[in-house]
């Protein structure tokens, strides 16, 4: 091998042409892994599996595409979307973001859940976030779920009808509103819920 890509070197320097020397970058280019790929090999990027994907969109941050699921136990999952943060939902319901700064760091929404089971009522949610010395800070939020009726909702490539919930959240100095949108099964197939106060809000659907 080594005497060929000596006689090969010899032939490129006396001049043997474009054509030598492309014969000669062909053989070491192998040894080395940095022969270019034949045009038109790249493969295109696999499409979006609806089952295990979701569109995703934080306008304050000017962030949107789509979120692809990295972790699945079950009731929760976590999705990685554009430019690498990643969000966890539990039974729907956003309960931390990672990658985002000011993120969610955990939140508990069970009763909130509950109350769009229930077609409306009340809750109590708890949210942990990082204050400015990235120390966690605990806050609770009286909530008020309500049925708003049902909606057209998009969820990207598909415009679907369903019940739309609003829950309006007050706590200590703190205002916010999510919105639901719910399938026939009282899945949630599309939200716009809370984060933080700088990043605001999360909207994740269906694809």
């Amino acid at each position: 091998m080594t005497g060929a890509l000596t006689a090969l070197a010899l032939l490129a320097g006396c001049g043997g042409g474009a054509g030598v020397t492309a014969a000669l970058q062909g053989a070491i280019a192998p040894l080395v892994g940095t022969q270019a790929a034949p045009a038109g090999a790249a493969a295109a990027a696999a499409p979006a599996d609806p089952a295990t994907s979701r569109r995703v969109e934080i306008a304050a941050l000017g962030l949107s595409g789509t979120a692809r699921q990295v972790i699945d136990n079950g009731v929760s999952k976590s999705f990685s979307g554009p430019a690498g943060f990643t969000y966890t939902l539990r039974d729907g319901m956003l309960v931390s973001t990672r990658g985002l700064g000011p993120d969610l760091m955990a939140a508990d929404a069970r009763q909130s859940r509950a109350a769009l089971r229930a077609g409306g009522g009340q809750a109590l949610r708890v949210h942990e976030t990082l204050d400015g010395l990235d120390r966690i800070e605990r806050a609770e939020f009286n909530c008020t779920v309500s049925l708003q009726g049902a909606e057209a909702v998009n969820l990207g490539n598909r415009q679907v009808t369903a019940r739309r919930f609003d829950e309006e959240c007050q706590g200590t100095g703190l205002i916010f509103t999510n919105y639901y949108w719910l399938d026939a099964a009282g899945e949630i197939i599309s939200s716009r819920q809370f984060i933080s106060q700088s990043v605001a809000y999360l909207r994740s659907s269906d694809l």
